[in-house]
């Protein structure tokens, strides 16, 4: 029972839950009525999908609560069984071990079977085989946004050229799928809202970061970071990042925090958060007096655009899309914004485009800001590699070499 009048109360999280329960319940209806409903990848042209009425499902995002309500084991076991490796992805092992369940999971979180798939690479490569195995097994539509890969810095008009003409293509299918003509004016609608979602999902996260102590624990920002995966191009999306920019702006007003404890030391979090143990890593910071207040997982989602261009180039600039020099120059400024006095990286053991660069990146954290990085071993969603001792070692000896560089 949520207890309304603590001052940890969120009516802005509340409502964040009903859209997001909102969203799990369409789906299963759609399924119901016969419609077609269909999975993406994290950062797929999501705006599409409400242009055409679709009901989309997005298996990473699903993986994270499965993970959360302490589910992931028996799926990603079922998953090895069927002879997936440990190393693979864990979110896709849950999605592809959840498809063979046999029963009911629960918290309303069960989902139905695809219609269709659609895959961006701009997060990572693993994606195309875990859906390619999905469309092979499930018989059913494959539609793929391929990506450059961005060193430059900025990104070429014949790249994006090379994007916008895809999305042609995407069109095309969806409106075959969907029954639906391709309607431009919404789709600028939609372009707008999501634009302005971007945009408000970017303040919010600078209130937490620019704001000495901040008003939140900054694992906030991945709980309504999931509103910007499933439901980025929708106004109930907007309603809720007005109400949790109203709830910053009133605690940092007065003084209030949601972070347990005094906020001695803040840090950047990078890589994902480990979702099973998401509550006891927060109160292992906090009982150090550990702050996580930014991170630039979080960061793919506080883009905004006017126009088919400046999405494309807007879904080009994922974290997991660009080389090291621009992520090191991305997170220095995340560093100097946001006033940290460390790096803590979760090394996720089944995420490989993530943290096949953590090591050289700390190296050059480290040399350009003189910054203590700490990494633990875990994992994104299976429980089964996270030490509870480890962490807290090895949070206890940031804590220490932060404070012996105050």
């Amino acid at each position: 029972m949520v207890d309304k009048k603590s001052k940890n109360y969120s009516p802005a999280r509340a409502r964040m839950k009903e859209v997001t329960g909102d969203l799990y319940q369409e789906a299963r209806d759609a399924k119901a009525a016969g419609k077609p409903v269909g999975y993406s990848t994290s950062n797929f042209i999501k705006e599409l999908f409400e242009v055409f009425d679709l009901n989309v499902i997005y298996p990473e995002n699903h993986a994270a609560a499965v993970a959360t309500h302490k589910g992931a084991i028996p799926f990603c076991e079922k998953a090895e069984g069927l002879g997936y490796s440990m190393d693979l992805c864990s979110y896709a092992r849950i999605n592809l071990g959840f498809i063979e369940r046999e029963e009911d999971f629960g918290f309303g979180l069960d989902i139905p079977e695809p219609n269709f798939l659609c895959v961006g690479n701009n997060i990572c490569t693993t994606v195309i085989k875990w859906y390619e195995n999905l469309a092979w097994k499930l018989d059913i539509p494959f539609i793929m946004f391929d990506v450059p890969y961005n060193t430059d810095g900025y990104y070429k008009k014949s790249k994006i050229t090379y994007m916008k003409k895809q999305v042609q293509g995407i069109v095309e299918k969806l409106e075959e799928i969907s029954g639906k003509s391709f309607d431009y004016d919404k789709f600028q609608e939609v372009m707008e809202i999501s634009a302005e979602n971007g945009r408000l999902f970017q303040e919010a996260l600078d209130l937490m970061g620019k704001t000495v102590p901040s008003p939140v624990s900054g694992f906030d920002a991945y709980n309504f970071m999931a509103l910007m995966v499933i439901a980025r191009g929708r106004k109930e999306t907007t309603e809720v990042l007005r109400m949790y920019i109203e709830e910053l702006k009133e605690k940092i007003i007065s003084g209030e925090s949601t972070f347990k404890g005094e906020e001695k030391y803040r840090i950047l979090f990078d890589g994902l958060c480990c979702w099973p143990y998401l509550r006891s890593n927060s109160e292992t910071l906090a009982e150090n007096g550990i702050n996580l207040v930014g991170t630039p997982y979080c960061g793919n989602y506080g883009v905004t655009f006017n126009d088919l261009y400046t999405l494309c180039e807007a879904y080009a600039k994922t974290n997991n899309a660009t080389g090291i020099e621009l992520g090191r120059d991305y997170r220095l400024g995340l560093i100097d914004d946001y006033h940290c006095d460390g790096v803590l990286c979760n090394v996720m053991r089944s995420c490989k485009p993530w943290v096949g660069i953590m090591f050289e990146m700390q190296r050059q954290l480290e040399q350009s800001r003189g910054l203590p990085y700490t990494t633990f071993d875990a994992d994104q969603a299976d429980p089964r590699v996270f030490s509870q001792a480890q962490f807290e070692t090895r949070v206890q000896g940031l804590a220490e070499i932060m404070e012996s560089r105050k």
